[in-house]
């Protein structure tokens, strides 16, 4: 099966970005299946409605209701793919973001979720080396670059794009484990579910592979204030980011529990809870809300 799981300070540079932000008046998403719902209501395949970016269900209370209540005349359109990559494949960050740039009506408020299966979607390693299998940090910064090049060239002056951290696989396991650790065991071994971390035994192994990830998320905020000092004036750039030595700061360092996760494959967010979850640090992270209140919206 396709699998995504794909859920730093905001700088002295960015902060006065936001304020000249344009309101917001269409919102679009690029991402995988986080950002279309899948498994949200413990039933197979995608559930946009219950996503945490564009999702109708008043439960999730998702960034586009949160936005809509701000304008009634809020609209939105998501690109977002099950099983997309931020590398990789034709339904990469570039390809998305390319997608958005085509729309005739384009948005002025884009939200980025991608990552998951750039890990997920990797052979275990088989050497020393857990992460052997993993992009570089570069590749993955370099893609990243690639999408916020595209949107900054097409979105209207005063458009806001959030880039939000990748969360941890090794901590989406420890959920599943949580949960039920023989059936969620038997489904991820079955459906072959992001096997890199949970076909792997070894602890120490796959807390590797999630200090990968928090390297991926550190290179994600360098590219987003990079992209935020090179487009000011123009396009703003913004994340959840805070680095990796606060719990619970960012979608990044969430430590997902049994609750927050679907009774399905057991590594998707559930609607009332994981998705919620995303929904509310995603808005907080957002130009209405406060960065501080992050770890609230993920307890």
């Amino acid at each position: 099966m396709r699998l995504s799981v794909c859920l730093g300070v905001l700088s002295a540079v960015l902060l006065p970005t936001l304020a000249s932000a344009a309101d917001p008046s269409k919102l679009s998403g690029i991402g995988d299946s986080i950002s279309q719902g899948w498994g949200a209501n413990n039933f197979p395949g995608e559930h946009p409605e219950l996503g945490f970016g564009q999702g109708t269900d008043a439960t999730v209370n998702s960034l586009y209701l949160r936005y809509k209540a701000k304008n009634a005349a809020m609209t939105k359109q998501f690109v977002s793919v099950s099983g997309a990559e931020m590398v990789g494949g034709r339904d990469n960050a570039a390809g998305q973001a390319a997608r958005i740039c085509a729309m005739t009506a384009k948005p002025n408020r884009v939200v980025i979720e991608l990552g998951g299966n750039d890990v997920c979607s990797r052979d275990k390693g088989t050497t020393s080396d857990a992460t052997a299998n993993l992009y570089s940090v570069t590749t993955y910064r370099n893609a990243l670059k690639s999408a916020l090049d595209l949107l900054a060239g097409c979105l209207p002056t005063g458009s806001q794009v959030q880039v939000l951290s990748m969360p941890r696989v090794d901590y989406l396991y420890n959920a599943g484990n949580a949960k039920n650790v023989i059936t969620c065991n038997l489904v991820w071994s079955i459906a072959g579910v992001c096997r890199v971390v949970t076909g792997e035994s070894n602890a120490t192994r796959r807390a590797a592979i999630g200090a990968r990830i928090d390297q991926y998320n550190d290179g994600l905020r360098a590219e987003v204030e990079a992209a935020a000092a090179r487009y000011a004036g123009t396009v703003s750039f913004i994340t959840d980011w805070r680095g990796s030595a606060v719990s619970n700061s960012s979608v990044g360092t969430y430590k997902f529990g049994k609750d927050d996760i679907d009774s399905f494959d057991c590594f998707h967010p559930a609607k009332d809870t994981g998705q919620r979850k995303l929904a509310c640090a995603a808005w907080e992270a957002a130009e209405y809300g406060t960065l501080s209140n992050v770890p609230a919206c993920l307890k």
